[in-house]
């Protein structure tokens, strides 16, 4: 007798059970393919288990109940999956964010002597037409 564990759905019955159009549940593969990571057969049909159901069920309440982007879903399914993957991106993100606010005060300081020196340039300048007014 097979357990709870060993049964498989098809993509068929995955959509009656779950209400879903087989399209969608195409594109939830597609876009969400490491989390959801569904199963196939040698001869390449999908094999739903019981927990793969549920991460459809998930993305689907996030997409339309909560109405997150699927950018949004993205990155709370990482979240949810591995918080170290996350904390990876929060490093790099953070290192990036760093390295740009370094860039930007070398430019506003670039910036600031470049006024500095127009605005010297323009006093001399005056200096000069006030030296040469002949009327």
């Amino acid at each position: 007798m097979a357990q709870e564990n060993d049964l498989t759905y098809s993509i068929g019955q995955v959509s009656q059970m779950l209400q879903l159009p087989v399209s969608t549940i195409r594109f939830y593969e597609n876009e969400f393919m490491a989390y959801l990571n569904i199963p196939k057969t040698q001869g390449g049909h999908r094999r739903f288990r019981p927990e793969d159901l549920e991460k459809l069920k998930y993305i689907h309440s996030l997409i339309h109940e909560q109405k997150k982007s699927l950018k949004e879903v993205k990155a709370t399914l990482i979240s949810d999956k591995d918080p170290i993957l996350l904390r990876k991106d929060i490093d790099l993100l953070l290192e990036v964010f760093e390295k740009l606010t370094t860039e930007n005060l070398k430019i506003r300081r670039s910036l600031e002597e470049l006024n500095k020196r127009v605005l010297q340039l323009e006093e001399e300048r005056e200096k000069q037409k006030k030296k040469f007014k002949f009327f």
